[in-house]
């Protein structure tokens, strides 16, 4: 997940108490928030975060230990990282003439992918100078290519090949740094949203993309141009998870949404197994 304005996304989480599915990624944008807008310490971090987790975060209570030290550990290293502000990243026109000159869409998308990431990073760090560190495989996800892991080396072999990419010296360093960055081009197209770059690009080039009216998220369009909501907004969205008493000694556990068969705790389950080949084995044996 890449958010682009730290600073809004923060703000939104603890208006609506919404925390993402890595908790983690969450507590690591708040904790920068609360450094770097109201210069809080490690303390009142610490505090803070665990106030949050606690009303955001159900399963927090079934593993308090765990996270209360992974937020120590965050609320210690939060003067290390800097909060970002950025609205997005403009792509020129010169920057998409060198790309659609690939002549082959799917290379297209990921060129047009690892370019957004690139002057991401740029903006991150000034000095990153076309660097982009983000991993293999989340790069294809952005650019929506699905292929094996064996031929998305050989995709952007491809585009190292044309020139368009540069190689790190070390063998065992896996970014590549983007060539085709032109600044001094005119503006044609900005950037706001990282989650669907490969659809960003299909629809800036005239293919039938659409924004979900809900969460704005690109989606691809049906025939009739009507398609109003993504599968995640469209309808009822069933809980991944649920809450169950043990039968035996009372306590809460968590199991699977589906899991209708469940109602001992591990603990629980272990010890009932045990006494059930207990009697197995006493029964055989008064039966001999």
């Amino acid at each position: 997940m890449i958010i682009l304005n730290e600073k809004k996304y923060a703000e939104e989480c603890l208006k609506n108490k919404t925390i993402s599915e890595k908790p983690f990624f969450t507590l690591a944008i708040l904790a920068k928030y609360y450094y770097h807008c109201f210069g809080y310490r490690k303390k009142k971090i610490t505090e803070l975060l665990k106030e949050f987790i606690q009303e955001a975060y159900p399963l927090y209570e079934f593993d308090k230990a765990s996270w209360n030290e992974t937020i120590e550990k965050i609320a210690k290293n939060v003067g290390k990282y800097q909060l970002h502000e950025i609205d997005g990243v403009w792509i020129t026109k010169a920057e998409f003439e060198t790309i659609a000159g690939i002549s082959n869409k799917v290379l297209e998308r990921l060129a047009f992918t690892l370019l957004c990431l690139a002057k991401l990073a740029n903006m991150r760090n000034p000095n990153n100078d076309g660097w982009v560190n983000n991993k293999t495989r989340e790069v294809f996800q952005l650019a929506k290519i699905s292929c094996s892991v064996q031929n998305r080396f050989v995709k952007l072999g491809e585009l190292y090949q044309r020139g368009l990419l540069e190689l790190p010296k070390r063998i065992d360093n896996l970014s590549v740094k983007v060539t085709y960055m032109n600044n001094d081009s005119e503006n044609v197209l900005f950037i706001s949203d990282f989650r669907e770059l490969g659809y960003e690009y299909l629809k800036y080039m005239g293919e039938n993309y659409t924004r979900c009216k809900k969460c704005g998220i690109l989606i691809k369009n049906n025939k009739a141009k009507t398609k109003k909501y993504c599968k995640d907004c469209a309808g009822y969205k069933p809980i991944g998870i649920k809450i169950i008493t043990c039968v035996d000694c009372g306590e809460s556990f968590v199991v699977s949404a589906k899991n209708n068969k469940t109602y001992r705790c591990d603990a629980c389950k272990m010890e009932n197994t045990k006494q059930r080949k207990r009697q197995w084995y006493l029964d055989k044996k008064n039966l001999t």
